[in-house]
């Protein structure tokens, strides 16, 4: 039987190694907690061409509105992003046909999806690459990352293959009508791509309604098999998607 003499000596030494470890901060955890979700699992392969399941949203449901926030000049890059020619959702078959249920389903609760972004061109990803290392230009700053260096944006939120690439990854939104009946974004406590810990799906640092609509948009994505992130109220990804090393580079067009 081990003395107490020796027990407390144990659990000192046991103490002193671990507290000579530096704490992670908040985005080094993130980071490290999330790095199998934002890196590629396997072999990274782009194919430049279309394939035939890959589908426009809207030949499967009118149920939504399209806002390719990166087809235009509003974005946190303050330019229209190569590969983007048109306002158009393309998205793999099956991740069209499960978004196509959830757009019904919002539907019956009274909202409706507003869509921010679906497959996007690999050439996309690596404008938005450089735009990280360009140090000089933080126009943005204010609007989408007021609280992060750039060079942090590397960690969870922009990153060389992004899961969109896969063509079964959406940014989304809901949108409900207003007094005047017109549709309006709900308030989720932070603007899509503002790149911040208050954009973390749950953050404890905005109101209960805007917890309660991100939980809204969490659960419909969920019910048909999409898989929320963790650092974007946003962004949800099929389960089990069809591309899971394959990143497209054909045009939004």
């Amino acid at each position: 039987m081990k003395t107490p003499a020796l027990v407390v000596l144990c659990s000192f030494l046991l103490w002193s190694c671990a507290s000579t470890e530096a704490p992670k901060t908040q985005p080094q955890q993130a980071a490290a907690k999330l790095q199998s979700v934002v890196q590629p699992q396997g072999k990274v392969q782009i194919e430049a061409d279309k394939v035939a399941d890959i589908v426009n949203l809207l030949s499967l449901t009118t149920k939504v509105q399209i806002k390719m926030a990166y087809a235009g000049t509003d974005n946190f890059t303050a330019t229209q992003v190569p590969g983007y020619q048109a306002n158009i959702c393309y998205l793999q078959q099956q991740a069209a046909q499960a978004l196509a249920k959830v757009a019904m389903q919002a539907e019956r609760l009274g909202y409706q999806l507003q869509l921010l972004d679906c497959y996007r061109p690999q050439r996309a990803s690596n404008y938005f690459m450089n735009w990280v290392a360009d140090a000089s230009n933080q126009t943005t700053k204010a609007a989408y990352y007021p609280r992060l260096n750039k060079t942090e944006l590397k960690q969870g939120y922009i990153a060389a293959h992004s899961g969109h690439s896969r063509a079964s990854t959406v940014d989304l939104t809901l949108l409900r009508k207003n007094a005047a009946g017109q549709w309006h974004p709900l308030d989720m406590g932070g603007a899509y791509d503002l790149f911040d810990p208050v954009s973390h799906l749950n953050s404890n640092d905005i109101s209960t309604v805007q917890k309660a609509n991100r939980l809204l948009l969490k659960d419909l994505m969920q019910q048909q098999g999409f898989v929320p992130y963790e650092l974007e109220w946003w962004h949800f990804t099929l389960k089990n998607e069809a591309y899971p090393n394959i990143y497209f580079d054909f045009m939004v067009n």
